[in-house]
């Protein structure tokens, strides 16, 4: 490693771009463009997301991605939710369910989405890719 280092040479772990404050966007190696809506967002009510995640090259939906969702609050506090599913409905369209998501305490979280999880993100032609999203809860 450099000098200065104390990981014992160790990679630096992956930077993710800070999240976006809309419901759009584009993926952060840009391969995709997802859009999400939600059920009513509420502590302790469970949430439900439909992301439509669409390819760029070529442009069309991104089936089979499952999708997954990373649901944290601060850097430490991860969202309680157990047994969160995604379905793409109907199949072949590139829109999920993912749910249900339980925001436990107010603030603003972060929701992860992250695509074709089981790819390894270090080829570029992966195609694993992550988008955050922030989300306020009252």
């Amino acid at each position: 490693g450099d000098a200065g280092d104390d990981d014992g040479g160790a990679p630096a772990e992956e930077a993710y771009p800070p999240p976006l404050f809309n419901s759009d966007g584009y993926d952060d190696d840009c391969k995709y463009h997802v859009t999400f809506t939600s059920t009513p967002i509420r502590r302790n009510d469970d949430v439900t997301f439909t992301v439509t995640i669409v390819g760029l090259a070529p442009a069309e939906p991104a089936t089979g991605a499952q999708p997954y969702a990373e649901v944290t609050l601060g850097d430490t506090h991860v969202s309680p939710s157990n047994n969160t599913t995604a379905v793409e409905t109907p199949a072949g369209s590139g829109v999920y369910k993912i749910g249900p998501i339980k925001f436990d305490r107010a603030g603003q979280w972060v929701v992860r989405f992250h695509m074709f999880g089981d790819c390894s993100d270090t080829p570029a032609d992966s195609p694993h890719a992550h988008i955050a999203f922030r989300i306020d809860v009252p």
